[in-house]
C-alpha cells in the first residue's frame, strides 16, 4: 500500500494564537504596534497574510477530501445523556469525579481549564441552587469579572445520571478529603488529559462508537470543549424560547460587542433561567 503525505498550512486559529502571543509581547514590553514605520507595517502585512492564508487554507483542505470547520465538534444533549449514564452506572472509582467534571463544565458553559483548577471554597448553596463562583480565566486572568455574584446550578430529579448536584454529592462522598478547603477539586497534575481521555476512550470504545456516530459525534472530533460547544447550542438553540443571549455569553464569559459589554451585567434571574435550562 502506497501511502501519500500531504503538507497543509496552519489553520486560522493557529495563526490567530501566533499573532496574539506576538501582540502580548509588544505589551509586555510596553512598545506599541505603531512605535515605528517598519511594526505598523509588519502589523498591516500580518493582517492581510490572515486574510489570504484562510482562504488557502479552507482550498488545500476541501482539495485534500478534508473537512473546513475547524475545532471540536458540538456534543449534543442525547449524546451528553448517554455519556454521563455510561459514566453514572461504571464501578470505576474515576468516573465518579469523570461524571462531576462532564457535569460541571456542561452546566457552567465553561472551559476546561476553568474547571480543572476550581476550588471548593468557590462553591455554596442558595435555595434549591448550587452556586459556583467562577476564579480566574481565560478571558479573566486576575477573577475579578464575577467575584460578586455566582452563577446557578440545578438538580435534574427525572434524570439523576444527568444530575449535577448528584454528581457533586457522589464527589465528595468519595473524595471527602476536599472539603477541607486547602486544594483544588480535582487534585493532581494533568487532569485535563485524564478527563479528556476517559470521555475520548467511551466515545471511541467498540460498544459506544456507533450511537456517537449516528448522532451527529465523529470521535476523533470530540474533546472537552465538546461539552462547552454543546450546552451553549443547547441553550442557545434547542429551545424555542431560549434565556436572553447576552446571560449565556456573560455565563460563558465571553466578551459582549461595544457598548454591550459596557452596559449589560449580570443579573440573577436571568442566570437562573440558564441554570434551569442547561440542567435538562
Amino acid at each position: 500500500m502506497v501511502t501519500e503525505t500531504i503538507t497543509l498550512r496552519l489553520t486560522a486559529s493557529s495563526f490567530d494564537g501566533v499573532c496574539s502571543s506576538l501582540a502580548n509581547l509588544f505589551t509586555e514590553c510596553e512598545v506599541p504596534k505603531d512605535v515605528s514605520a517598519a511594526t505598523k507595517d509588519m502589523w498591516l502585512r500580518l493582517s492581510t497574510y490572515k486574510k489570504g492564508s484562510r482562504r488557502a487554507s479552507a482550498r488545500e483542505r476541501r482539495e485534500a477530501g478534508l473537512r473546513t470547520a475547524e475545532g471540536k465538534d458540538p456534543l449534543p444533549v442525547k449524546c451528553l445523556q448517554y455519556l454521563a449514564e455510561v459514566l453514572h452506572r461504571s464501578k470505576e472509582p474515576e468516573h465518579i469525579a469523570a461524571l462531576f467534571f462532564l457535569l460541571l463544565e456542561w452546566n457552567l458553559l465553561s472551559r476546561a481549564d476553568m474547571v480543572v483548577n476550581a476550588h471548593i471554597d468557590l462553591f455554596g448553596i442558595s435555595n434549591d441552587a448550587l452556586l459556583c463562583f467562577v476564579g480566574p480565566s481565560k478571558t479573566d486572568q486576575e477573577g475579578v469579572k464575577h467575584a460578586d455574584h455566582p452563577f446557578h446550578m440545578y438538580s435534574c430529579p427525572e434524570n439523576p445520571a444527568i444530575c449535577v448536584v448528584t454528581a457533586f454529592a457522589r464527589f465528595m462522598i468519595a473524595h471527602p478529603e476536599v472539603l477541607k478547603g486547602d486544594m483544588k477539586i480535582f487534585d493532581g497534575v494533568s487532569q485535563y488529559e485524564r478527563f479528556n481521555n476517559i470521555f475520548r476512550d467511551v466515545v471511541r470504545s467498540p460498544q459506544h462508537r456507533q450511537f456517537f456516530l449516528d448522532n451527529g459525534i465523529t470521535p476523533e472530533y470530540f474533546g472537552t470543549h465538546s461539552l462547552r460547544k454543546g450546552a451553549v447550542t443547547f441553550v442557545a438553540c434547542g429551545v424555542t424560547s431560549s434565556p436572553p443571549i447576552c446571560s449565556i455569553c456573560i455565563r460563558a464569559n465571553w466578551k459582549l460587542p461595544g457598548v454591550m459589554n459596557r452596559c449589560v451585567r449580570y443579573e440573577g434571574a436571568s442566570d437562573m433561567y440558564v441554570g434551569r435550562w442547561v440542567s435538562g
